[in-house]
């Protein structure tokens, strides 16, 4: 036997496949920077079918400790001290901002809710298509 007849032959997908596969990465890129947007107009996550506002499951905010005011993650009721990086940050000037994310990783960059919310509901029907672009390719 032969080498030349003994090689391996390997199959790799398609292009529509490898098209739609990172079509669907962007997708759930913008579907997470989106919803982080969306948790900065109101950083609290609730069990259940009601919405305990005292007692939410995850938080993000702010709380005086002292003289001084201290960004503040909960998570089932253990709180940390994330100051700088959620809940509160610290400006150059000594001012201070009150926000779950930052906008550094949020889709808009800036506080705007509507924006968020509309970028968040239009990756769902580019991944459907890329999705049956996909199955189709196969």
């Amino acid at each position: 036997m032969t080498e030349a007849s003994h090689q391996e032959v390997i199959y790799r997908h398609s292009g529509a496949v490898r098209v739609t596969h990172w079509l669907n990465v962007i997708a759930l890129l913008v579907l997470l920077m989106s919803g982080l947007q969306i948790f900065n107009a109101h950083p609290a996550l609730y069990l259940g079918a009601k919405s305990n506002f005292d007692d939410p499951v995850m938080a993000m905010r702010p709380m005086k400790h002292g003289e001084e005011i201290v960004g503040v993650t909960t998570i089932a009721g253990w709180n940390i001290d994330t100051t700088n990086l959620f809940g509160l940050t610290y400006m150059p000037d000594g001012d201070y901002e009150v926000r779950g994310f930052p906008w550094s990783v949020t889709l808009p960059g800036h506080r705007d809710l509507a924006t968020g919310r509309r970028w968040h509901s239009s990756p769902g029907s580019s991944s459907s298509t890329g999705s049956l672009i996909s199955s189709t390719a196969w």
